[in-house]
């Protein structure tokens, strides 16, 4: 156990599996950890010296932002997060570790991960980061160390290039944090991965556009530690999407986005709108773009708000902005977004308001958020 003068250190997760819990946090508390866990999905006794009950999962990296804002004592400097297949560094406690952490970052606003585990290509995210205080405290105008809109995966490969970006990384291939991930072993996936697979390619798109805005309201609110710090610009945005063009282009047989696409154009179809828009040439389009072949309402044109595209061809579709495709009489416009699709419905207002149909192909995000706000309970 640690000294009642050294680093206090949590390990604080998301977890939806007692039996992996059982498992790993011991270890970690052998480490000189003390152990966080928001449970969900299935409850029972672990080994924690909190443990939080949330009747539905609000993704890992909104249950990483409630642990550290709400949860863990505001007297840690230091929170470690991951999940509950991830290992700490063998060959170091956690003060060990802390008094590193704390050197190299001494007022805290940092992030540190342990890279010599490479297991599916961990060395371009952090997917178990060693957090300070200050990155939890002031990050995203104070909301929390990740940004909270990701379901579970991408948020890591964010904070990989905020925190680079914002001069706050610290790559560590000294150490260890052991991937102990079902595929890693050729296990079968755990019940509850259904959700996350459904939500990935969702994830990936977000990731994909936040990269291109230089991952806009990441700023921390300005306190000592962060004043004068920006995000360098310099930064290669082609780099920081390879692992997401590397999931896209992975898209085969089982496309959503393609499908989702279809039923909204068989749904035009059905109601007798000809011709039609698609509004948006991004991933969203690019990825579900068999839906755009032999469809069965004509597609006039395609709106895209980058003024460079227009007067180009997309699968030989006119590219146009708002104002032309209501000149060209368009009957309805299908959003083809989904990361951004509350987005294209503000600017969409027009369409509305000359009686057009203006067609979602998701759920408004800000009515699925509430209508999905965690109740939680904690034990100690």
């Amino acid at each position: 156990m640690p000294s009642p003068t050294a680093p206090e250190v949590w390990f604080a997760i998301p977890s939806a599996s007692p039996e992996k819990c059982r498992k790993v946090l011991p270890v970690w508390r052998e480490r000189g950890y003390r152990v966080a866990i928001l449970q969900n999905f299935e409850r029972a006794d672990i080994p924690a010296d909190i443990c939080v009950w949330s009747d539905r999962y609000p993704g890992w990296a909104q249950s990483v932002n409630i642990l550290a804002r709400e949860i863990v004592p505001r007297s840690a400097q230091i929170i470690v997060t991951g999940g509950d297949d991830m290992l700490p560094d063998p060959d170091h406690t956690a003060q060990e570790l802390a008094t590193q952490f704390l050197e190299r970052f001494p007022d805290t606003f940092g992030v540190m991960q342990p890279h010599a585990d490479e297991y599916l290509a961990s060395r371009r995210y952090c997917g178990s980061p060693f957090l300070g205080r200050a990155w939890i405290d002031t990050m995203y105008h104070g909301q929390g160390p990740l940004f909270g809109k990701y379901h579970h995966n991408w948020a890591d490969n964010e904070l990989y290039w905020v925190a680079r970006g914002l001069d706050a990384l610290w790559l560590r291939p000294d150490l260890s944090h052991f991937h102990d991930h079902f595929t890693r072993g050729g296990r079968a996936e755990p019940a509850y991965w259904s959700s996350v697979k459904q939500r990935d390619l969702d994830d990936c798109l977000l990731y994909f556009a936040r990269a291109q805005t230089g991952f806009a309201g990441h700023e921390p609110l300005e306190t000592a530690a962060t004043r004068g710090r920006s995000f360098d610009v310099s930064l290669d945005p082609r780099e920081m999407v390879v692992l997401a063009r590397q999931r896209m282009l992975g898209m085969a047989t089982d496309n959503p986005y393609a499908h989702a696409l279809s039923n909204a154009i068989s749904s035009c179809a059905e109601r007798g709108l000809d011709p039609i828009a698609i509004y948006g040439l991004g991933a969203h389009t690019r990825i579900g773009a068999s839906a755009l072949c032999q469809p069965r309402t004509r597609i006039d044109c395609i709106i895209d708000d980058n003024d460079a595209h227009h007067g180009t061809r997309a699968w030989n579709i006119p590219v146009v902005s708002r104002v032309q495709a209501l000149q060209r009489g368009v009957k309805a416009v299908v959003l083809s977004a989904s990361a951004v699709e509350d987005e294209l419905w503000s600017r969409a207002q027009a369409f509305r308001d000359e009686g057009i149909p203006v067609i979602r192909l998701y759920a408004p995000r800000e009515a699925v958020e509430a209508s999905q706000e965690p109740t939680v309970s904690i034990s100690r």
